[in-house]
């Protein structure tokens, strides 16, 4: 362990949640320290993909209540999931899974396409000091732009491998989050109820969970998205190359 600089402890961190709470027009919403935003990537994801995602998420729901976590799927929403309604206005739609993620403690899903296409949702959830767990399947590459102060863990094979991840929530169920630096990088702080420690939490679960530790490894393949309709990226691409002006 490095040099734990404490940026916000529980203390200070309610207040500076409370206080972007109420920037966002949140007045009503609070956290629920036992609930998780599970994000699942939606409009980017290939129709024959969605239903292998939609099957790994259903496992980490699953392996939330085992912990005692209950969880929200967006892909369950009938008035917000493009999957069901595409005539939701954006805004609306922004502000809705927004709320979402600000409800819930945990925010923890699978990361599988190159784009990831949860960014929005991971970022929102860092600047609400979530505690945020990314897993990666170990045998695909994802984007090297990976967020800090979020957890990365990873499998081999999720449907075999599932319960090994149920005593990392129960783990992180003894912290309350927080945000720190370790030796100058930022961190997710953990802050433990019954002992007082305070430790990066990232490190603290790969010390006890080494064998789940994610490390990015660029010869791993890419989950290959293709473009079934080019005809709506219109132009000549030669004309643009030889006359740009």
């Amino acid at each position: 362990m490095g040099e734990i600089k404490v940026l916000m402890d529980p203390e200070r961190r309610e207040k500076y949640v409370s206080e972007l709470f109420e920037l966002e027009g949140w007045q009503s919403v609070t956290e629920d320290a036992n609930a998780a935003y599970c994000p699942i990537s939606l409009t980017s994801t290939p129709k024959k993909l969605k239903p292998y995602l939609k099957g790994r998420q259903e496992m980490l729901k699953n392996v939330l209540r085992r912990s005692g976590i209950t969880s929200y799927d967006p892909s369950d929403s009938r008035a917000y999931s493009p999957d069901f309604d595409g005539d939701a206005n954006p805004g609306d739609v922004y502000n809705f899974d927004s709320r979402k993620v600000a409800e819930a403690r945990y925010f923890t899903g699978h990361l599988i396409i190159p784009t990831m296409g949860v960014g929005t949702e991971m970022e929102k959830a860092r600047t609400l000091n979530k505690i945020a767990v990314a897993l990666v399947d170990d045998g695909i590459r994802i984007s090297r732009m990976l967020p800090s102060r979020v957890i990365y863990l990873k499998y081999s094979d999720f449907g075999e491998e599932m319960y090994r991840f149920v005593p990392v929530f129960d783990m992180l169920r003894r912290f309350e989050p927080g945000m720190g630096l370790n030796d100058g990088k930022p961190v997710l702080l953990g802050f433990e109820r019954d002992s007082g420690r305070v430790v990066d939490l990232g490190e603290e679960v790969f010390e006890e969970f080494p064998e789940l530790t994610f490390s990015y490894r660029k010869g791993t393949p890419l989950m290959e998205l293709e473009c079934t309709n080019m005809e709506l990226i219109r132009g000549s691409l030669t004309a643009r190359v030889l006359h740009p002006d």
